[in-house]
């Protein structure tokens, strides 16, 4: 088994998630990656190579789906008259998530609850957005 390998096993060992966003790698909660911090760094290159060619699983959807229809019932309003950035939902999701001592989910996941859920997600000149979802607080703030 390479390094790389055994190095990702460590951080989910530790309870953590490891992924790759725009070239970075992307660990939560970064304290699952402090006992091998320094060999994530010397072999970094290689553990992007490994999780970007999904040799690796990705994210099990089945595990944010609870905690996910938490945060829409708590923090969003579902309105046939709303749009929402699902940039700015993920974002909203994710900091929830931590902030309950959760593991945030990338991108491509939260996408694919939204769709689950039977949410339409599409692109309107350049803005990728979830048709009949918005933040509570942005659609209080147009309420009034």
């Amino acid at each position: 088994m390479s390094a790389a390998v055994e190095l990702i096993q460590a951080v989910k060992a530790n309870g953590g998630q490891i992924r790759v966003e725009d070239g970075w790698l992307v660990i939560a909660p970064p304290d699952a990656a402090a006992p091998v911090i320094e060999e994530l760094r010397q072999h970094k290159a290689e553990i992007i190579g490994l999780l970007e060619s999904a040799s690796i699983p990705t994210d099990d959807p089945a595990e944010w789906r609870e905690p996910f229809i938490r945060w829409l019932d708590s923090a969003c309003v579902l309105s046939p008259r709303c749009f929402g950035g699902v940039g700015c939902l993920h974002i909203a999701f994710c900091e929830w998530e931590a902030g309950r001592g959760g593991v945030p989910c990338t991108r491509a996941t939260f996408e694919l609850l939204l769709s689950e859920f039977g949410l339409l997600i599409g692109e309107v000149r350049g803005a990728v957005l979830v048709s009949g979802l918005i933040l509570r607080e942005d659609f209080e703030a147009v309420e009034l």
